[in-house]
């Protein structure tokens, strides 16, 4: 299995919060993205099937997910984004939490799996643990997912957000590139309070990290609902 090297203390004090802010918020040199839009959902009773009728969007898609308690801009070709939300009891998921809810929302590129993004968040998943330990728990996701998608870190940057009265955010960015072949995948995990959030992107043809839209992805990502 590949897994994140562990980093010194918490993994959020191994840079200083600028420099790791500064990292992560400068995206390259792109024309002007498109607006992010809020697709109007055709009438009827289930939100997700309604969602499935949409056409992929021209523009990026601001999501909200109140169950999972966070907003984010999905790319373009997002229209049709996949929810699932559970509650475990136990497991490896819920970290031997009991009664933690799990909260998906995916997205396979312009319908092609090869390439999107996902936020996961698992919260509730941290009420028995802090500091150190919460940390070991969320490097322990991210070692697991770099395992399941077969590819190996070549950039870690620690993250650390105060979002004042939304509170502190903090985590590890991952860049990674696979094993054998061309894929990327990027991997953000985070911790806030008693919750956890994973965000990944991949794209097997390479490339990833040169597409902006991804960018805005991560960056955008809040831990909760306006």
């Amino acid at each position: 299995m590949n897994r994140c090297p562990r980093q010194p203390a918490a993994f959020v004090r191994a840079l200083p919060v600028a420099l790791a802010l500064a990292a992560l918020t400068a995206l390259p040199a792109f024309a002007a993205l498109p607006k992010p839009i809020t697709p109007t959902v055709p009438g009827g009773t289930s939100r997700q099937a309604n969602l499935e009728q949409l056409p992929d969007s021209l523009n990026p898609i601001s999501y909200s997910s109140p169950e999972g308690r966070f907003q984010t801009t999905f790319p373009t070709g997002c229209a049709r984004l996949h929810t699932k939300q559970n509650a475990p009891v136990g497991g490896s998921d819920s970290g031997g939490v009991e009664g933690v809810s799990l909260v998906f929302a995916t997205c396979e590129r312009h319908g092609n799996k090869d390439e999107g993004c996902l936020v996961n968040a698992r919260l509730g998943t941290l009420a028995d643990a802090e500091g150190q330990v919460a940390a070991d728990r969320v490097l322990k996701v991210i070692g697991e997912l770099m395992a399941n998608y077969g590819v190996a870190p070549t950039r870690q940057i620690p993250i650390s957000r105060d979002f004042g009265p939304h509170g502190k955010v903090e985590g590890l960015d991952v860049h990674a590139h696979a094993v054998s072949g061309a894929g990327d995948v990027w991997i953000r995990g985070l911790m806030r309070g008693q919750d956890m959030y994973f965000l990944v992107a991949w794209k097997a043809a390479g490339g990833l990290f040169d597409d902006p839209e991804y960018a805005v992805f991560f960056n955008d990502f809040r831990p909760w609902v306006e």
